[in-house]
């Protein structure tokens, strides 16, 4: 019998950090209420995953990552993280992961595995097909792009987070914080995911910074 909910995070050279580790800290805060009687559900295995074993370097090369496991030797995931990515050619252009990466999405959902991009982790989750006619989010200044790229799917604006199926995709670099505090009120209690954002000293349904609203079509 299963006493932990796998977390998978993956981490490539150019992850963005805010991505990586709003989720993380998430899950991670969340742990301490596991022997809270408001804790429904299982207390989170949260570890980092990448194609090789080699190390990791961050957006603009200032953190170096260590991953926990590679894709042969993780274990099972029950959700799976994205991050952004950000090239490292000096255009400062938000890229999908590697072919290796998108594979092992694309294994996970069809495994109906849960998922999680954050802002333009997108990219990497739109580009294997799993997002074709579901409702998805990302970044307000990389919903353009999106829309002309990954034309079947359906991309929401304005929302901090959209969950349709076993997926959820956030918008920008924090809203990866609300995407995890929606997955601690959907697997522990709304109770749960107040104390965590607490703790976090973090607004939960806060509303949409004006200055990232964008015009809705007609």
């Amino acid at each position: 019998m299963k006493d932990h909910l796998n977390v998978a995070v993956l981490v490539f050279d150019g992850v963005e950090l805010v991505d990586m580790n709003g989720p993380v800290d998430v899950f991670l805060h969340a742990n301490r209420y596991k022997k809270d009687p408001a804790f429904t559900g299982l207390p989170y295995n949260v570890y980092t995953v990448a194609d090789k074993g080699k190390d990791i370097i961050s957006e603009d090369g200032s953190v170096t990552i260590k991953p926990s496991f590679t894709f042969s030797n993780c274990p099972d995931p029950d959700l799976v993280v994205i991050p952004g990515r950000i090239s490292d050619d000096g255009t400062d252009a938000s890229i999908p992961a590697e072919q290796s990466y998108l594979d092992f999405i694309a294994r996970m959902g069809a495994k109906n595995k849960a998922i999680m991009s954050v802002c333009v982790g997108l990219y990497s989750l739109a580009s294997t097909g799993l997002l074709n006619g579901k409702k998805a989010t990302t970044h307000y200044l990389s919903i353009a792009y999106a829309e002309k790229t990954w034309k079947k799917v359906k991309f929401i604006k304005n929302v901090r987070y959209v969950e349709d199926g076993p997926f959820v995709t956030t918008g920008g670099i924090t809203s990866g914080i609300d995407g995890a505090l929606y997955l601690v009120k959907k697997y522990n209690s709304d109770t749960i995911a107040q104390n965590v954002a607490n703790i976090m000293v973090y607004q939960m349904d806060a509303p949409i910074p004006p200055n990232t609203i964008l015009p809705l079509k007609k």
